[in-house]
This record gives structure tokens, C-alpha cells and sequence, in this order.
């Protein structure tokens, strides 16, 4: 089993701390001790301090870094406040995502880890180079270092999405309809830029949409796992067609 002086856990929110709580509470139950990193990405509830102290995480009100205009300063804020105290490995959990045990092995290589895709989500446009699903993304120091090293993050190169990490339709979607970032296909063109390796882990499994049983099945990771809104609400409906239809 990993120990959990040895993992760091990164979530990041923007107006979901209900969603964040749920996956806060999962982290707490499986490892009591490790090291927590919450950040709001712009949303200056107090909600996000009350969520910090009652599990133990360290927080940070940051400004709203998804917007292209930013680039990669996103993930690159992730790992420098990773880095400040690094342990072996860092763990991205979205907020709807669930730890439901202890990972018994995680790779001690310079590499990313998480479930690998092969294809895009919505047009199944195939991948030569493929992508760890955002969901749950695992680094290990060494990686999280060379990438740092590399400043890739802070290239203005990024401010062009089309020229770099948005080589999919859907991705490029992404970028000039909602003007959104990918942090996933930002990691997926950096590890291509420098040669590090995106490997596939047998413990978690993050897929964009789906179902998992509320125990995860098995896995350490599982992903999504989507909070309901309030019942008698358009959310609510939209929410449980998604959950059903997929």
C-alpha cells in the first residue's frame, strides 16, 4: 500500500463545493493523513475555507486561470504549489471524482498516470498520441519537475490552442466556443513536447461520462461521480439523463 506521507492530492473548484465535498470526504476516508491541495480557480465563496479546515487541506484563492487567454498557468500554479513541499507522487482529482481505497503500487518512472484514451470523447476522432482522461491524473515528483524545469506551462505558444494542444475537434471546440482551456490535452502536449511518458494505470478508471457503482468497483479511482441537484429542478432532470442515457 502507498503511505500517505508519500501522496499529495490537488482539487480544484469553481462554484462546486458541494461536488468538492463529496470528493474531499472520499480523499479523508481512504488517506487521513496525506497532504490535501484545494484551490478556487475564482470563486471567492467562504465556502472553500470551510471545506479546507474541516478536512485538513491547504487552501488557496487563485485567480480564474481556465480561460485560454491563461495558457497553461493553470496546471503550472497546481505544481508549484505541489512542489513547495513535494511528496513522491501528486494526485488531480477532479471534484467529481472518488478514492474509494488505497493504490497498492504507483510507478516510480518519470511518467503521468490515469486511464488512457485513444480517441476524443464526442466526435471518436482518433488519437496518435494519446491522452490521460482528466478525471483523475497522477504524477510522479520527477515528472512534475521536468515539466516545471521545462517553463512549457508558461510558453506564450499555448495562447494559440489550435497550433498546440487543441489538434481535435473537439478540443479546438472547446477552446473557441466556450474559450476554456483542456488541462488534460495542455498535459497530453507537454509530455509529447518532452518525451514523457503517459501510461496507463490499472487502479483508476476516469471516463468523461459514464456510471461507476458507488464503491468504485474495485478500483482506487473512479470517475464521474456526479452530486444530484435538488430534485424537481431542470438541473435535476438533465442531470438524470445524462446518469441513465449517458
Amino acid at each position: 500500500m502507498i503511505d500517505d506521507s508519500n501522496l499529495t492530492f490537488y482539487l480544484q473548484g469553481y462554484r462546486d463545493t458541494t461536488q468538492a465535498q463529496a470528493a474531499l470526504r472520499s480523499v479523508r476516508n481512504v488517506y487521513p493523513a496525506a497532504r490535501v491541495l484545494l484551490v478556487s480557480d475564482g470563486d471567492s465563496s467562504t465556502a472553500w475555507r470551510r471545506l479546507a479546515s474541516r478536512f485538513g487541506a491547504e487552501l488557496t484563492y487563485g485567480s480564474r486561470l481556465y480561460p485560454v487567454k491563461n495558457g497553461g498557468r493553470m496546471i503550472q500554479r497546481m505544481l508549484d504549489l505541489y512542489l513547495a513541499s513535494p511528496t513522491l507522487w501528486l494526485i488531480k482529482l477532479d471534484t467529481d471524482s472518488r478514492v474509494h481505497r488505497p493504490f497498492t503500487h504507483l510507478p516510480d518512472k518519470v511518467s503521468l498516470f490515469g486511464t488512457l484514451e485513444w480517441e476524443t470523447t464526442k466526435t471518436r476522432e482518433h488519437l496518435d498520441f494519446p491522452n490521460l482522461q482528466g478525471g483523475c491524473i497522477g504524477f510522479t515528483r520527477s515528472a512534475a519537475e521536468a515539466i516545471t524545469e521545462s517553463r512549457l506551462l508558461l510558453s506564450e505558444r499555448l495562447l494559440d490552442p489550435v497550433s498546440t494542444f487543441a489538434d481535435t475537434k473537439d478540443i479546438q471546440q472547446r477552446a473557441e466556443r466556450y474559450g476554456l482551456v483542456s488541462f488534460d490535452f495542455i498535459l497530453r502536449w507537454v509530455c509529447r513536447e518532452l518525451n514523457i511518458s503517459m501510461t496507463n494505470h490499472s487502479e483508476i478508471h476516469t471516463v468523461y461520462r459514464g456510471r461507476h457503482p458507488d464503491d468504485g468497483g474495485g478500483f482506487a479511482v473512479t470517475h464521474p461521480h456526479k452530486v444530484p441537484p435538488s430534485w424537481l429542478s431542470l438541473t435535476r432532470y438533465r442531470w438524470w439523463i445524462r446518469r441513465n442515457f449517458g
